[in-house]
């Protein structure tokens, strides 16, 4: 009888072991029991029971407004969300990043040109990443007049006679936009921190809504405040439809995650990082319910943004991934809460998908599809060196880059031209079909083939 028993119960145990080998791999197990409770349930549901709005268009705004090496972690928070609403189908011609320092330059990074928030194993945050202000350029000003639409008269300048362009183009906004305000780095009681040279007030911000409000530049605000006492920025906005979340109350402070032995410095801050994660998980936990719509992985053409995040995003509310998520499953630190205000907007924060902020609309993303099947890789006679088309969004290059950091006037700035984001892609295998290079490598190939047609 024991030998029976002992018999039966071998295959049981490999059997218990073999289903927990294939459990997939998530940065918190406790985001299983939520996802199967909370986003499962919306997705066997037909229709969706989570209703969009009725924008057009989304623009982001994501500061990081922190200098010197040890604010690391202001840089990844930035980023991470960058890269969010990059997944959800937001092209850089809506994102308008603003970094402070230098960091990914910086002579004590140990991995030149780049940010990871969990070690080389959590990827690059770096990595085609488009940032438009830096340095010293990032200013409350700076922030006011990006929000505004106001260009001062340095920032212009003429081509081709009546043909005006600015040193940096910014989004269009009006009243069907969205538009999501996201200000990382240090900050207090109704202030925030920029470079430690000058602060945004509480009432800078309910200054710029209001004027924002007036000139019919927005549909909806999602305005979220990372830092110590984050949500006492929120003190003085009273204007309808905009959303207010702070990763901490009043008289509390919001912490960092973890430290990178490498690094040697905290590489991501607590709030930022739960976030991320957590859609991480879901889209791990839930990727098979949008297999049908997913793209072609195999394909040579990169996805413009992913059908999985996308699918998640449309099913998670404001409220639960900004604020019950972090409060419920994240440990934000000694007596730190998420603040959120929602008491002046037409809609609740719990009746909001993430998506009306976080991904671009569905017309838009169809658009974006169609153009992406429509693509045609042209090449030349000379192998592997494809023409990259001169347009803003460029095609993401798969091969390997080695990233440069060039500086100008002191400050660390990025390769770029004037007219166009400031994009981190170093030295691409690429070759442009206006790039002076092109025409010397051309006329070159001209004259070997006419010397060697005479020889011969």
């Amino acid at each position: 009888m024991k030998m029976w028993v002992q018999a039966q119960s071998a295959p049981t145990q490999l059997k218990k072991s073999s289903n927990r080998q294939q459990r997939p791999s998530l940065h918190n197990q406790n985001h299983e029991s939520t996802v199967r409770n909370i986003l499962q349930p919306r997705f066997v549901a037909h229709p969706n029971p989570l209703k969009s709005g009725n924008h057009t268009a989304n623009v982001a705004i994501i500061v990081s407004s922190s200098r010197y090496w040890f604010n690391y972690r202001h840089v990844a928070n930035a980023l991470s969300i960058y890269h969010l609403l990059k997944r959800g189908g937001i092209t850089d011609d809506n994102i308008i990043l603003m970094l402070a320092d230098d960091i990914p330059c910086n002579m004590r990074n140990p991995y030149r040109g780049k940010i990871f928030p969990r070690g080389t194993r959590g990827g690059d945050l770096m990595e085609d990443a488009e940032v438009d202000y830096s340095g010293t350029d990032v200013t409350v000003d700076a922030f006011l007049r990006v929000l505004l639409g106001r260009h001062v008269p340095g920032e212009e300048r003429v081509y081709a006679g009546a043909h005006h362009r600015h040193r940096r183009s910014w989004p269009k906004i009006d009243e069907n936009t969205n538009v999501l305000v996201y200000l990382t780095g240090h900050g207090g009681d109704n202030f925030f921190k920029f470079q430690d040279g000058e602060e945004l007030m509480s009432n800078d911000v309910s200054s710029v809504f209001s004027q924002m409000y007036e000139m019919k530049r927005y549909n909806e605000i999602l305005f979220i405040s990372d830092t110590c006492q984050a949500f006492t920025m929120a003190d003085e906005i009273k204007v309808p439809n905009v959303f207010s979340v702070g990763s901490s109350l009043k008289g509390e402070n919001s912490y960092a995650s973890h430290s990178d032995a490498d690094v040697g410095q905290s590489v991501i801050d607590r709030y930022s990082k739960i976030i991320k994660d957590f859609l991480d998980d879901a889209v791990t936990l839930t990727s098979h319910y949008s297999s049908n719509y997913s793209v072609d992985m195999e394909s040579e053409i990169a996805p413009i943004f992913d059908n999985a995040t996308v699918a998640v995003m449309e099913r998670l509310t404001l409220h639960e991934m900004l604020v019950r998520i972090p409060m419920n499953h994240g440990v934000l630190g000694p007596n730190s809460h998420v603040g959120h205000a929602d008491h002046l907007c037409l809609r609740k924060m719990n009746q909001v998908p993430v998506s009306d902020f976080f991904a671009a609309p569905s017309s838009v993303r169809e658009r974006q599809s169609q153009m992406n099947n429509r693509h045609v890789t042209t090449s030349l006679w000379m192998p592997e060196w494809p023409i990259v088309p001169e347009s803003k969004t460029l095609q993401k290059m798969k091969d390997d880059t080695v990233k440069e950091c060039v500086t100008f006037g002191g400050a660390y700035e990025y390769p770029g031209r004037i007219g166009t984001k400031q994009r981190i892609v170093g030295n691409p295998k690429g070759i442009s079909s206006s790039d002076p290079s092109f025409f010397l490598i051309s006329a070159g190939f001209l004259v070997c083939v006419t010397l060697a047609s005479r020889v011969w």
